[in-house]
C-alpha cells in the first residue's frame, strides 16, 4: 500500500480541488463544491485510474488542507465559535479565512494548527466508561 499525500485547496470560485502528490503514469484529481464531494470525486477518479492502469498501486490518502478548506471541512463538526475557543482567533476573522476574504499569515496558520493539535490531544486522553 502506498501512502499518498493529497493537497486540498479552496479555489477562488469557492469550489475545492484535491491533488495527489504522487508520480505515476496516470494522474487523477478530485473536484467539488464541498470538501466531502471533492474527496469522493478523488476516490472515484482513483478507481477509474486503477481500472485503466491495473499496475497502479493500492493507495492510502493522507489529506493536507489549506486553511479555507479545513475550515469548510470542520464546519458541522465544530463551529467558528468552537474554533475561536480552541485557537484563540476571533471567529469573525476565521470566517474571513473560510470565505477567502482574507488569507492567514504563516504565523496564524501555525496558531490554528497548534490549537487543533492541542484539542485533538485532549480528546485522545478522554476515556468513556
Amino acid at each position: 500500500m502506498e501512502n499518498v499525500t493529497v493537497i486540498i485547496e479552496r479555489n477562488s470560485d469557492g469550489t475545492f480541488t484535491a491533488i495527489p502528490q504522487q508520480n505515476h503514469k496516470i494522474g487523477f484529481i478530485g473536484m467539488g463544491k464541498t470538501v466531502e464531494a471533492t474527496i469522493a470525486d478523488l476516490q472515484n477518479s482513483y478507481k477509474e485510474a486503477k481500472a485503466m492502469l491495473p499496475s497502479l498501486p493500492e493507495m492510502a490518502f493522507e489529506y493536507k488542507f489549506d486553511t479555507a478548506s479545513f475550515l469548510h471541512y470542520i464546519n458541522g463538526r465544530l463551529n467558528l465559535a468552537d474554533l475561536q475557543t480552541i485557537t484563540g482567533i476571533n471567529r469573525h476573522q476565521l470566517s474571513h479565512y473560510a470565505t477567502g476574504k482574507s488569507r492567514p499569515s504563516a504565523k496564524t496558520v501555525q496558531r490554528i494548527q497548534d490549537g487543533i493539535i492541542r484539542f485533538s490531544e485532549e480528546l485522545r486522553r478522554v476515556c468513556l466508561i
